[in-house]
Formats: structure tokens, C-alpha cells, sequence
């Protein structure tokens, strides 16, 4: 069942009541409690708290991880399933905590297969999806370094949607902690390769297409910036014949750029 989007937002006062531990990182400014969330076990612990609060989701994250944002996480699947009817089988590349699939399985029915490359963050996904009573509805691969293409286990499948927030950085950035939130971000995370870090995406795409299902489609969110990043993607989508849909999502002052490549059908 979706949540109504009108109540995708927990005050910092409900927060604390969800998540005690967000008491070790409050402050007060004119008697109203406010959080550092440049602080990552700050930033971490409310978003625990967001996830348990908003979603009714227990969950936690690699200590080492990048923290995803759930309002934002949410917003970007629910714009995809507006968008595309219908989708029942879906694959996630670079699940890290298994947010985005916990999320589909749970709120729009939707049987899961989500990848990443490594066994702790799959460890990680692994308790998340237990503790939420979803592991019939989720399945977890490690793809040994591959992105779709040369995973056995997906040898012959076909999904209905194929969906990622993957790493983004040019091949040449060196990754910031405080950028991040304090968060030791493995490379792997961060480096999305090429000059404005668009390859992983166009790799997510080329190889991607064959893994769907006639009409299916690959949704990828896309931070503000660079412009140019976005651009090639979708220069990449057109090149393969696949049809371009575009749209905006919006979380605080956060804008984030969702792009869906839709494979045509070939009776059309």
C-alpha cells in the first residue's frame, strides 16, 4: 500500500521519540532541538528514525556506507511506478542496505533481485530484509564485480523494471568525507566513470535492455549536477533505440533527476 505523500516528513521532536539515540546529537537554538547533520551518526540515526516513523521499516546501515536519504529513495520508486503500470519483477544494481528493494517489496508489490559487489553491504541488506519479514519477496546477488551481463544466476531472466542510484563520480575524483556526511565510502560507491562520471550508468543501459521484459523499463535517479552527466545518458538511451521518458524529483532544497529508458515493443 503507498503512503500518502503528504506525510513523508518527521519533525525532529518525533524523531527522538522513534530513536532515543538521536539524543547524543541534539542541540538547542531557541528552545527548538536541531541536529547536525553533517555529523554521519547523526544523520544516520535520523534517518533510522525516518525509516521506523514514516515507513514502519526496521533497518540500519554499513558503518563504512554512504546514508541514503528514504523520503528521497521513496519519491524516486514512486515516480517510476506512476509512470510505468504494471511492473511485478524488478532488479536493482548496487542495493548497498537493500533500501530501494525493501521499499518496492513493501510498498508496491513487486518481487525483488537486487545486486551488489560486496558481502558485507549484502550482509547488511540480508538482516534488513529479515528483520522486515520480506525475504520471500527479495532475492540478493553478489555480482563479483559485473554490472548485469556475466551474472550467472540472471542468465535467461527478464524483469519488468530494472532500477538504480549508481555511483556518479568522474573517473579522477577522489572522494570526500566530508562530502559525504563523515561516511568511508568504498570506491566502488562513488566512482561512476568517464568525464563526468556516466559510464556505470550507460554500461546499466547497454547491457540492461536485454534483461527486460517487452515494454520494460531501466530507471536511473541522477543528481542536480553536472548537466552534462544526464546529457550523455540520455544520448546513450536514444542511440539504443530505446524511448526517453525525463522527470524531477524534490526533497528539501535536494533535486534529484529520474531518467527511464523504456524498451519499445516491437509490434509498434
Amino acid at each position: 500500500m503507498k503512503l500518502d505523500l503528504n506525510d513523508l516528513g518527521l519533525k525532529i521532536e518525533d524523531a527522538i521519540n522513534v530513536n532515543k539515540k538521536l539524543l547524543d546529537y541534539v542541540h538547542y537554538k531557541f528552545e527548538k532541538p536541531k541536529i547536525d547533520f553533517k555529523n554521519k551518526e547523526a544523520m544516520k540515526e535520523y534517518n533510522i528514525a525516518i525509516l521506523k516513523g514514516v515507513f514502519g521499516l526496521d533497518m540500519d546501515f554499513h558503518e563504512d556506507a554512504l546514508i541514503p536519504t528514504p523520503i528521497n529513495r521513496y519519491l524516486f520508486i514512486n515516480e517510476v511506478f506512476i509512470k510505468k503500470q504494471g511492473i511485478k519483477s524488478v532488479l536493482e544494481i548496487g542495493t548497498g542496505s537493500g533500501i530501494l528493494s525493501i521499499m518496492i517489496a513493501k510498498y508496491f508489490n513487486s518481487r525483488c533481485t537486487a545486486t551488489d559487489t560486496l558481502n558485507e553491504y549484502l550482509d547488511i541488506a540480508m538482516e534488513n530484509i529479515c528483520k522486515n519479514k520480506l525475504s520471500n519477496e527479495i532475492d540478493l546477488l553478489n555480482s563479483k564485480g559485473k554490472i548485469i551481463e556475466g551474472i550467472a544466476e540472471l542468465t535467461g531472466k527478464k524483469f519488468d523494471l530494472i532500477i538504480s542510484y549508481p555511483p556518479y563520480y568522474a573517473e579522477n575524483s577522489v572522494a570526500s568525507k566530508k562530502s559525504f556526511g563523515g561516511a568511508y565510502a568504498n570506491e566502488i560507491e562513488l566512482i561512476g566513470g568517464g568525464k563526468y562520471g556516466e559510464t556505470f550508468s550507460e554500461k546499466i543501459i547497454e547491457e540492461g535492455m536485454n534483461f527486460l521484459n517487452e515494454n520494460g523499463a531501466i530507471a536511473i535517479m541522477f543528481p542536480e549536477k553536472p548537466y552534462e552527466r544526464r546529457k550523455l545518458v540520455e544520448d546513450k538511451i536514444l542511440e539504443l533505440g530505446m524511448a526517453l521518458e525525463k522527470s524531477t524529483i524534490k526533497t528539501g532544497k535536494r533535486i534529484r533527476h529520474i531518467l527511464m529508458a523504456v524498451k519499445v515493443d516491437k509490434l509498434n
